[in-house]
């Protein structure tokens, strides 16, 4: 009779959060009855389906660093879907659909980052090979919140470090394992009450974190087995004083973001300035602001942070910190790294004994100023690291990683002893370590400290003695001197200091995940704009952390009309503010000619960043040669003469060298895939023919009189043979171009992408007659969703376009030409259907992802490259 463990959906066994031995080229197995179905997923990468709803077996740990993700299973009675974790990514790179219901045996083998799925011994499905640079094993047995728990029947599990065949999987998949077996990293399997590891590598042996405590087995009527706490984390940062530095913090917390969080910022009765500016910040990032209308100390300031927290992993970060790229994910590594580890902290230039390369410099602490920016500091941080993770019996305090089991245990900072800070850390380090909990350095994380300047040197040489008082009256001098000497004798951190220096004097690793800022200060809802917000999902989807510029008067338009990319958004209130948020990026690009000044001041100020221009359209031509905007629009492309210039068609990048000289770089267009595909059953009505047009009466080189009037001629060709709708514009301003009171179209007005998507799938013939289109987004995503389409043939649109093969390309000035071959359409359905199934097929070249990689390989290309 199978042995078997009952999960009931709130359940999970840890036996190592992220199995870093078994990664890229590796296999799952185990017997599995699921109990309910779980939520049905789309095998992309562009959709991150696993974030609710799934029937976790496996729970897909995340990678802890943009480039590394954790695999996950989920197993339902309607189907098996594997799942890549790691920031702002759960997509299911393997999806099969069939019924589960009695006794299944599962195996997912993992052949160089691709996964194959063998249902009964029997391949059924292969999946996507990961985006990632490399795809861990998880190590968690039941799930994880929120994204879902197991709910069902799971019999032996069997982890092996290596790619198993089909023969292989058959001829073991009804034997037991009770010994050495090789390749295999471990299995685990039901004995008496227990759910123990029964066979192992011969090649290595594993100290594995098994939580084993009240687990429900099938002998076992009750009984529930450990929960997990959702993996939340709070930000707190208490503030008193020195704003530019705090202003440098909060901001770099918003640039480096790359997994959520909940910012708590603590005003410790900060003066008017401060005051104002935290206000204005936490409006902007609704961020909980919480003030002491007289200062009361830090340490009851960083304690009412700590209690309004609520999530199980608590920062507490000074103000005068930069925060580096990926450092909560790091934070968070080393805090997973063991089961006991209550509090962990970072390297830093200026953190006494977590100070790198030097602890001390003759006169006192070191604070180690170095010609490197921070993000160079921090790239020669993680590749002299070992990732040992040094356990330590303090930790300074100017960034503390707090679990939430050591608050429960311990309370929160002693504010009688030490009110105002200085000392506090070590007296709760201390308390913690005597409670059980093991403290540990994250020696691959590097957090830049500038050093307080909230307090006089005066000052802090007062509560520096104050503290050290307060600290012997509760400690022995024994146990301070034996954690002091436990510090200084640190060999693991000896030698990251010595590697940290030898990196200093080569050269400077190379950036592979530069920091990007588009800067776009106009209004929403162009094609220009939806190119910079998908293309920036796209880019934070494989690993570029990308983020969008933009005027903080404009906050509300854009969170309304693109609420998918709210984390990417920065807001600067005037041009101060913008130079100095930009200062955390590698890559300033500017999106439109009004942008190029903006870019070269940022460049002036910190010569450090690279510009580049992401030029979307031949903007001179946009007005009249008398027009103050043409000049500017000229001179664009002369400004700054080392930018970096990139276009989405041939036609943007050869007009621009021939007017200009500039040479501009091809990237792949984007297309949103998830909103404008085929994936539907259009509806054939051979009585009617549906027609829908894009009218901009604002914008002249749109042609909107002359859409309006080919519109008219065709709907008193056909009359009711036709159904014409437009839309880009409102009913007045449409009444006025038709010069009539009464309208022959169906006006949409202003649409949101994902309302054209829906009109876009109810036409059947889509018709732009713009005097010319740099690239024509829209008629991309009509033939995505399958319309014939009329576009210019003058600009850019002959990237996926071709005239009489999926496409009719005009200029608008010969319109008996237009109307013809708008008849052409109307009245053979052969034609239609033809260029419609090419359309289709042409649009498939596109997606977010192929752009996003495209552009990757630019700006990569821009930071490795050598200064002009």
């Amino acid at each position: 009779m199978l042995e078997f463990l009952r999960f009931s959906g709130k359940e999970s066994i840890v036996i190592d959060p992220l199995i870093k031995e078994v990664k890229n080229s590796f296999t799952y197995e185990f017997w599995v009855k699921p109990l309910t179905e779980h939520k049905n997923s789309i095998q992309t990468f562009i959709k991150n389906s696993g974030m609710t709803g799934q029937n976790y077996v496996i729970g897909p740990v995340h990678g802890g660093t943009h480039s590394i993700a954790g695999a996950g299973i989920s197993v339902g009675k309607n189907g098996v879907t594997v799942f890549e974790h790691t920031h702002n990514y759960l997509p299911a790179t393997l999806v099969y659909d069939g019924e589960i219901h009695k006794w299944t045996h599962v195996a997912v083998v993992y052949k160089d980052k691709r996964p194959f799925l063998y249902i009964n011994g029997k391949l059924v499905k292969s999946g996507l090979k990961s985006l990632k640079n490399e795809v861990y094993a998880s190590g968690i047995i039941g799930g994880l919140q929120p994204y879902g728990y197991f709910n069902g029947l799971l019999g032996e599990l069997r982890i092996w470090s290596y790619p198993r065949s089909q023969y292989e999987i058959n001829k073991d998949m009804n034997k037991s394992i009770t010994g050495e077996v090789q390749g295999l990293y471990g299995c685990w399997s039901i004995s008496g009450n227990d759910f123990i590891e029964v066979g192992r590598s011969k090649t290595k042996s594993h100290d594995i974190k098994l939580v084993k405590e009240d687990i429900q087995i099938s002998q076992a009527a009750k009984s529930v087995m450990k929960q997990t706490d959702v993996e939340t984390i709070d930000v707190i940062v208490c503030v008193h004083n020195a704003l530019a530095d705090v202003m440098e913090c909060l901001e770099s917390l918003m640039v480096k973001k790359t997994i959520p969080f909940n910012l708590i910022i603590v005003d410790d009765g900060s003066d008017n300035a401060t005051k104002s500016y935290l206000k204005h910040f936490a409006n902007k990032y609704n961020v909980q602001l919480v003030r002491n209308r007289v200062a009361q100390g830090y340490t009851k300031a960083a304690n009412k942070g700590l209690k309004l927290s609520r999530s199980n992993y608590s920062v507490l970060l000074n103000s005068d910190t930069i925060v580096t790229q990926h450092w909560l994910e790091k934070l968070i590594q080393c805090m997973e790294s063991e089961k006991h580890v209550g509090i962990v902290g970072p390297v830093s230039n200026a953190a006494t004994w977590q100070s790198v390369p030097k602890v001390t410099d003759g006169t006192g602490w070191a604070t180690n100023p170095l010609d490197l920016t921070v993000e160079e500091q921090s790239r020669i941080v993680e590749k002299a690291s070992t990732k040992s993770y040094p356990e330590v019996p303090l930790l300074n305090g100017f960034c503390l990683m707090i679990k939430r089991d050591v608050l429960n245990r311990i309370g929160y900072f002693d504010e009688v002893n030490f009110e105002h800070g200085y000392g506090e850390e070590n007296d709760f380090c201390l308390r913690a370590t005597s409670a059980g909990f093991k403290l540990k350095v994250s020696e691959n994380c590097f957090i830049y400290h500038k050093k307080s300047k909230s307090y006089t040197e005066a000052k802090k040489s007062i509560l520096k003695k104050r503290a050290n008082n307060s600290l012997n009256k509760k400690f022995s001098l024994e146990e301070i001197k034996k954690a002091t000497d436990a510090l200084k004798l640190n060999e693991k951190l000896q030698l990251l200091r010595s590697n940290v220096l030898q990196g200093i004097n080569k050269k400077i690793p190379e950036n592979n995940n530069p920091l990007v800022l588009f800067v776009l200060p106009v209004k929403g809802g162009n094609g220009g704009v939806h190119s910079i917000i998908q293309e920036t999902i796209g880019l934070q989807k494989i690993n570029i952390n990308a983020k969008i510029a933009i005027k903080g008067k404009l906050k509300k338009e854009y969170l309304e009309n693109y609420p998918e990319a709210k984390d990417y958004f920065l807001y600067f209130k005037d041009e101060e503010e913008l130079i100095r948020i930009s200062q955390h990026f590698d890559i300033v690009v500017a999106t439109i000619f009004s942008s190029v000044s903006l870019v070269k001041n940022i460049i002036d100020k910190y010569p450090y960043i690279k510009s580049a221009y992401y030029i979307q359209d031949y903007e001179p031509w946009f007005f009249t040669t008398d027009h103050p905007s043409y000049l500017q629009a000229i001179e664009s492309y002369e400004l700054l003469p080392n930018i970096y210039a990139y276009a989405k068609t041939n036609w943007i990048c050869n007009i621009v060298k021939k007017n200009h000289g500039l040479n501009v770089h091809k990237i792949q267009p984007s297309l949103d895939q998830s909103l404008f595909n085929s994936g539907f059953e259009r509806v054939v009505d051979n009585k009617q023919v549906r027609i829908s047009a894009m009218v901009r009466p604002k914008t002249p080189r749109r042609s909107p009189k002359e859409t309006v009037e080919v519109l008219k001629e065709i709907k008193e060709m056909y009359g009711d043979k036709v159904e014409i709708s437009t839309f880009g514009c409102t009913n007045d301003e449409l009444k006025k171009l038709e010069d009539s009171d009464r309208s022959l179209f169906k006006n949409y007005g202003v649409l949101k992408r994902h309302q054209v998507a829906t009109l876009l799938k109810g036409t059947d013939i889509f018709i732009d007659l713009s005097s010319y289109q740099a690239f024509g987004r829209t008629g991309l995503e009509a033939m995505a969703v399958g319309c014939c389409v009329i576009l210019p043939v003058i600009g850019g649109t002959d990237e996926y376009a071709v005239h009489n093969e999926n496409s009719y390309l005009v200029n608008v000035q010969h319109r008996e030409k237009v109307i013809e071959y708008i008849c052409r359409l109307i009245d053979d359905h052969e034609i239609r259907q033809y260029f419609s199934q090419k359309a289709i097929r042409s649009a498939r070249r596109y997606s977010i992802e192929e752009a996003a990689i495209s552009a990757a390989n630019f700006f990569l290309e821009i930071v490795r490259s050598e200064s002009h």
